[in-house]
């Protein structure tokens, strides 16, 4: 039995855990293909680990890359055949530059998810605890539908009809029609379609789910301030004594503290997102309209075929809906902070307590906010933007084949 406890306490100090289960899941399964490091490894571990990492890359999307820009060469002026290798092969620069962003900017967004996990765990109010199980449970939610829309259009795909040898079209610099470039190909697709939908749905996660963790301190520190004079009864005259004033004075530096690195935190969300979503909302836009394509003009693809790009188009419309819904919620719990510190009995207080809240309404009218390259702010809004500009390149693609 000792020996049993001494292996899972083994095994469970590799185990990467979270507050939150979208990063705990996200933070192990991302740890197994080398982009996220354990604290238990040594430095020649790390080392091992790296080199692994970008291995894993090199060969399952660069490699990807390069055989499928070569095939959109060759085809170039067939738009229904450039159509179909467009598909992954702007789903795969989309997946490198989210690679690339947690490699070359690890050591920040590891700082925010401690950061963030340091305040949650710390937090042991009934009404903050509702708070982390709720904006955990909406991340999981998320992770579910995302994971179901992954295996539902890979499975698909297999299975359909393609216009090609293998399920992807690529041109590879050596005859894969003969052994044994064949059985190298086939194996690299396998892997490719496999993997691609596997670090897709795992990283978008992941950065949600950071997101999610800042929106989550931002509530908290609404609450601190909604609750600033609890356990402080107020009299007749609606005053506060000298004691209670002291009181009061340390929970509101208290807050102050924890919106100021609530804020930060956010800001270095954003700089470190900013670049990766604007590729993606790009790529989401190509994705959408020549998917969408595909399945209006595409009259010989059968059932599967359709079912897999139903599949394909609905997870990338979820993909651009899952960011702006975390930057507009990012940006609802920032702007919450004026409203929370209405809602506290302010006009109990002293002037100077009363001029500090005033500052705390007018900082929380300039909202965080989540951005694709600086100048594009996620939200809802921004949401139906993008698919009215994907229906709009998708009618054009329609005209020119007509």
């Amino acid at each position: 039995m000792k020996a049993y406890q001494t292996h899972f306490d083994v095994a469970m100090a590799f185990f990467i855990r979270n507050k939150m289960l979208g990063l705990t899941i996200t933070l192990n399964t991302l740890s197994w293909a080398g982009l996220i490091m354990r604290d238990q490894y040594t430095k020649t571990q790390r080392i091992i680990v790296r080199v692994y990492g970008w291995l894993v890359f090199l060969y399952l999307f660069v490699a990807a890359t390069y055989v499928q820009i070569a095939d959109l060469i060759d085809i170039w002026g067939d738009l229904d055949l450039m159509a179909e290798t467009s598909l992954l092969l702007f789903m795969e620069l989309a997946v490198i530059s989210k690679i690339l962003t947690l490699i070359f900017k690890y050591d920040k967004i590891m700082e925010i998810i401690n950061g963030t996990e340091d305040i949650l765990c710390s937090e042991n109010r009934l009404e903050g605890q509702k708070i982390i199980a709720s904006i955990d449970k909406e991340t999981t939610r998320f992770f579910q539908y995302y994971t179901s829309s992954v295996i539902f259009t890979t499975f698909f795909w297999f299975l359909g009809e393609h216009s090609s040898t293998f399920f992807i079209r690529a041109k590879y610099p050596f005859n894969e029609l003969k052994s044994p470039g064949y059985e190298f190909a086939l194996i690299h697709q396998c892997m490719m379609m496999v993997f691609t939908g596997y670090f897709e749905f795992n990283i978008n996660i992941f950065f949600a789910s950071v997101v999610a963790g800042c929106r989550c301190r931002l509530k908290l520190v609404a609450l601190s301030l909604r609750n600033i004079c609890i356990n402080i009864p107020v009299n007749k005259k609606n005053l506060i004594t000298p004691e209670e004033e002291k009181l009061i004075t340390e929970r509101l530096h208290c807050a102050i503290s924890q919106h100021k690195y609530a804020l930060d935190a956010a800001e270095d969300v954003k700089h470190c997102l900013s670049e990766v979503l604007l590729v993606q909302l790009t790529v989401s836009i190509v994705i959408i309209c020549t998917t969408a394509y595909q399945m209006a003009v595409n009259k010989s693809t059968d059932t599967i075929q359709k079912l897999s790009m139903a599949g394909y188009l609905l997870g990338a419309s979820f993909e651009v809906f899952l960011f702006c819904f975390q930057g507009q919620s990012l940006s609802n719990a920032s702007e919450d902070i004026a409203d929370a510190v209405y809602e506290c009995p302010w006009y109990t207080l002293t002037q100077p307590l009363k001029r500090t809240l005033l500052i705390i309404m007018m900082r929380a009218q300039s909202p965080a906010i989540l951005t694709a390259g600086g100048f594009v702010t996620l939200d809802i809004t921004e949401y139906m933007a993008i698919m009215k500009a994907s229906y709009s390149f998708f009618t054009v693609l329609q005209q020119v084949s007509e």
